[in-house]
């Protein structure tokens, strides 16, 4: 018994930790319902990782959303980038199964950002024709 402790003992400092982060994983979807398969990471894989891009006006008008899913050994940056009407988020998290979230279904466009767009977009088309 006295040899066994000693001999266990070097045996669990010797093992490799196991890597274990494990993330949802899918890729171009529509729905976060088809993003919930479990994957297991690699072992340069620190992050959960969902990337989200929409295209639209505010709630009115939809033009398209994406969903993507996995894992990664760093987080995308920007999280949110917003181009008008068409947006994207991302989303980073470092523990198990922690991108279960669809993080919002993209960012949308605000109507009022639109509306100022294509205000400034008429005026500098109207200032162009001139008399």
């Amino acid at each position: 018994m006295k040899v066994f402790l000693p001999v266990l003992l070097a045996a669990l400092l010797g093992a490799e930790q196991a890597h274990s982060l494990m993330c949802f994983s899918c890729t171009d979807q529509k729905s976060n319902f088809y993003c919930l398969k479990p994957t297991i990471c690699s072992s340069s894989d620190n992050y959960c990782v969902t990337i989200s891009a929409a295209a639209g006006i505010g709630n009115m008008v939809d033009f398209g959303h994406s969903l993507n899913k996995g894992c990664s050994p760093v987080c995308p940056a920007p999280p949110n980038i917003n181009l008008g009407v068409a947006s994207m988020g991302t989303y980073c998290c470092q523990s198990f199964l922690c991108n279960i979230s669809a993080a919002g279904g993209g960012p949308r466009a605000s109507a009022t950002v639109l509306g100022a767009g294509l205000l400034l977009s008429l005026l500098a088309a109207l200032l162009r024709l001139g008399p």
